[in-house]
């Protein structure tokens, strides 16, 4: 409460004093200051609720701008080294199941490698000794071999021209060492060779399960440098990029930091704090000066996964929220101009309400004068504006009948007080005035009744006699004095057989009190002998405990600790599962339920985590105040054998994927090894159509080994590297042809993912294929939504489930209706349309001899689905289907 308000009721007098100042205001003046002063709040107030809902809004738009904008580069390269990776990886499981130990076959393998990958610049084979033919010491010194003899080929254009040489340091280097010591894939820090700055993805080799050697690929990082230096935010916002260490891979100005200088270098705190973060691969954005510009600026990272790298979007301030400081300008500035309009014309109401008044209460003060005085016979002056005419008309009349009644009123009054109770008023008055005289006789003779009758009772009294009963009862006051001395009468006649009636009660109820009191002690100590803790707990932030059981002490705690309120129930949950908790309590004391049971996590007072079973009761009292009785039961055994359970579950399911996604990619790698034993075109591309409907198998698997669940896949990362896998086998990488993704975020079983990636497969492939000339411009658009028609069905039928699950049985029209939105609920849209040279016209897709196109139809009609080609702008295909829902199998 601020210190003036404070003061004002402390002090009646001061309080007093400051209203009467106020009421000396004159009227125009109040009127200007109320409508003024209401104006200004009002607009003072919505004004800066505007101001601050806007502007934090559009604050929030250009900071959500930004880290989308920085997620999607990030995502780009991070796509970009994936790709790069994965060619290493494929080239290790080729040469492990490569058996024909031809040194030649396996440098043409290298060679062809880098002529498809052209965002390579090279890549390479490195042996242990003996370990791919056994006959290094035939090879020292020919092309791809060192002194050893080590088939240890390097295939690179470093140079521009290709060539074949040997490896070096592989003795000692990382890119050979770490992935023969680990076993697994690793990817170096950023590094200069031969003045190129590169970094290498190598995979190990095993033959037998035994280490072989190694495969891996350099790429070199000038393309990371021209891509991020040419992206431009706002006016004067840029990009960089740097590696897991914080070294520049990039940068549009300081070219002479790439691969020198790194983010620790700064000895700035939030620089460092994100190269601690990039470390971690963390994403995120601080607020700094710019090094090289000096103006302040938003630095937002995101991590590049696959290799360790990091996305660095640098955005000046001021230019982020110029919107932001224009929006509030305009705002201030049409408050102000309204506030200064509404002063004007508040002075100009007041102004035409007050004069009139002004004038009528000088009149009135006049004669108000002339009253103090005696003078009854002065009259107000009716030559005033019509609209107030009526009040000193009305005034004259007023003060001709006063002056009759009052005079006689007061005649009549000086004779009762002399006590002359038969004096009555003589005056011809009307209406109150009469009643007035009427009271006046009514009251001498009432007054005498009641006086004598109460002394007649009051006589009985002093005798002991308390049946004489009050004949006469007043009214009013008068009403109150009779019933008084009645009740009184009456009271005195009770009290002694209360009184013996009292006593017989106290006597039964010492009885029943001791009786309950051994019940009590029989409870509490069956109640401390179970394993069972009873508490009774308020409901109020907190739940202190009004009752705790003595077996509490299982827990580590004293019934004090509760009773006392030095811990709050509340206070032994486990921060995890409190917000859960406070949800079932408000929702069952919401809903009406007067028992329900929850399992949550608590803490011993030794800090031990313990599950419990609490089966909780809701009381109401008849004032509707809630207390909470719980018996809590400690499970957690129970649930340590249903985790057990759990996890052995989980790892079961991922290492059926895991062995599922290895054979599928075994097959792959042997369709394509087998591919090469062939010359004849038709032939090839049927073994690679194979190999990518087997890919895109295996895709499924690997997305339900690295998803949480293990039972659905998230659809639209799946299309995403499915499409990228596929531009890229048919060598779609010059940007002539462009994919554009427009996937809702969907998770899809495996009975379903599995046949809708073939789908996509085969309708990407055909495009890729048959879409589009050598020279020709094009796009491939993907899209998949949710079925449109359940936006229709939530305005026409809203809430109608709820309505079903209400009046199941009379409304049979809700229950039909509630299916119908939720089977439009379920229904999926896939469009992969191209804008290239369209679909043969008199084709009939479905009866066409492509094995793609009969696997398309065949596959949509496994799904429940229905197709439609649409060939008025390129092909496109459109499929209906629902997702297939099919009991857990045993």
């Amino acid at each position: 409460m601020p210190v003036y308000a404070e003061s004002f009721l402390k002090n009646p007098d001061l309080w007093e004093s400051g209203t009467l100042r106020f009421k000396n205001v004159p009227l125009k003046s109040k009127l200007v200051i109320f409508i003024v002063v209401g104006v200004f709040l009002i607009l003072a107030v919505s004004t800066a609720v505007i101001i601050g809902t806007v502007t934090s809004q559009e604050e929030k738009l250009a900071y959500e701008k930004s880290i989308e904008m920085a997620g999607n580069y990030a995502n780009q390269f991070d796509a970009q080294m994936e790709a790069n990776q994965a060619v290493a990886r494929t080239l290790a499981l080729t040469m492990a199941e490569y058996g024909a130990s031809d040194r030649e076959e396996a440098m043409n393998i290298l060679e062809r490698i880098l002529e498809e990958n052209p965002q390579l610049i090279g890549v390479y084979l490195g042996y242990e000794p003996n370990a791919f033919d056994g006959r290094d010491r035939d090879y020292i010194n020919t092309s791809g071999h060192d002194v050893t003899g080590r088939f240890v080929p390097y295939c690179n254009k470093i140079e521009g021209p290709m060539t074949i040489e040997p490896l070096v340091h592989y003795d000692s280097s990382d890119y050979y060492q770490l992935p023969k010591a680990t076993g697994r894939d690793i990817l170096t820090e950023p590094y200069f060779y031969e003045g190129v700055f590169m970094v290498s993805y190598d995979s190990p080799v095993f033959k037998g399960g035994e280490f072989a050697g190694i495969a891996g690929v350099d790429v070199p990082l000038e393309y990371v440098d021209e891509v991020a230096s040419n992206i431009r935010t706002f006016d004067t916002g840029y990009a960089f990029m740097v590696s897991n260490t914080g070294v520049f891979l990039s940068h549009p100005t300081q070219k002479d930091w790439i691969g020198k200088k790194s983010l620790s270098d700064f000895n700035v705190k939030e620089i460092k704090s994100a190269a601690s973060d990039i470390r971690q691969g963390i994403g995120g954005h601080i607020e700094v000066k710019d090094p090289t510009t000096g103006k302040t600026v938003i630095m937002f990272y995101e991590p590049v996964k696959t290799g360790d790298f990091a996305f660095v979007l640098v955005v000046p301030k001021e230019e982020m929220l110029a919107g932001v400081t224009d929006l509030r300008d305009r705002l201030l500035i049409i408050s102000a101009v309204s506030i200064l309009f509404m002063a004007a014309l508040a002075y100009m109401i007041a102004r035409s309400i007050t004069r009139p008044i002004d004038d009528i209460v000088d009149d009135f003060k006049n004669i108000a004068q002339e009253a103090v005085k005696g003078k009854l016979d002065v009259r107000a002056n009716i030559d005033v504006e019509v609209d107030f005419q009526e009040i000193p008309v009305g005034l004259n009349e007023i003060l001709k009948a006063v002056v009759v009644p009052v005079r006689e009123t007061i005649r009549v009054t000086n004779a009762l007080a002399k006590g002359e109770l038969k004096e009555r008023v003589k005056a011809d008055v009307q209406g109150e005035f009469r009643e007035l005289g009427d009271t006046l006789d009514k009251f001498s003779e009432t007054l005498n009744m009641i006086i004598d009758d109460s002394n007649a009772v009051l006589t009985a009294f002093q005798n002991n006699d308390f049946k004489r009963e009050i004949l006469v009862h007043g009214q009013g006051d008068f009403k109150l004095l009779t019933d008084g001395i009645e009740e009184t009468r009456r009271a005195l006649g009770l009290i002694t057989m209360k009184r013996r009636e009292a006593e017989k009660a106290l006597l039964d109820y010492a009885m029943e009190l001791e009786h309950s009191n051994k019940l009590k002690e029989e409870m509490e100590r069956v109640i401390n002998n179970s394993p069972v803790i009873v508490f009774l707990w308020k409901y109020k932030p907190g739940w202190p405990a009004d009752f705790v059981s003595e077996n509490i002490v299982r827990l580590g705690y004293e019934v004090e600790d509760f009773t006392s309120k030095r811990i709050l129930y509340e206070d032994i949950v486990h921060p995890e599962d409190l917000e859960k908790m406070h949800e079932e309590l408000e929702g069952n004391v919401e809903s009406g339920c007067d028992l329900y049971t929850s399992e949550y996590r608590i803490f011993t007072k030794s800090g031990e985590v313990r599950w419990v079973d609490e089966r909780t009761f809701i009381q109401r009292d008849e004032k509707g105040e809630i207390h909470l009785q719980g018996v809590i039961l400690d499970i957690t055994e129970h649930k340590k054998a249903e985790e057990a359970l759990l996890q052995i579950e989980e790892i079961h399911k991922k290492e059926i994927h895991h062995r599922i996604k290895n054979n599928l990619q075994v097959i792959s790698t042997l369709l394509y090894l087998e591919s090469g034993n062939f010359s004849d075109k038709k032939v090839v591309e049927a073994f690679k159509e194979s190999q990518h409907r087997v890919k895109s198998m295996a895709l499924v698997h690997e997305k339900l080994y690295q998803s949480e669940d293990m039972v659905s896949v998230d659809f639209a990362d799946y299309i995403k590297d499915l499409s990228d896998y596929l531009f890229h086998s048919y060598s779609v990488g010059s940007g002539k042809v462009s994919l554009r993704l427009d996937v809702d975020n969907i998770f899809l079983g495996m009975d379903t993912a599995v046949p809708l990636g073939i789908i996509i497969n085969e309708l990407v492939s055909n495009a890729l294929k048959h879409a589009f000339s050598k020279e020709e411009n094009g796009e491939i658009c993907i899209q998949l939504h949710r079925n449109e028609r359940r936006s229709l069905y939530r305005e026409n039928y809203k809430n109608t489930e709820t309505q079903v699950s209400v009046s199941e049985k009379t409304d049979r029209t809700g229950i039909s209706r509630a299916q119908e939105y939720k089977k439009a609920d379920d229904k999926l849209t896939l469009i992969v349309r191209d804008n290239g040279r369209g679909f043969p016209k008199g084709l009939d897709f479905r009866g066409t001899d492509s094995l793609g196109l009969q696997l398309v139809t065949a596959l949509v009609d496994q799904i429940n689905g229905s197709i439609e080609l649409d060939a008025s702008k390129g092909t496109g295909f459109k499929i209906i289907f629902q997702e297939l829902k099919y009991k857990p199998r045993v």
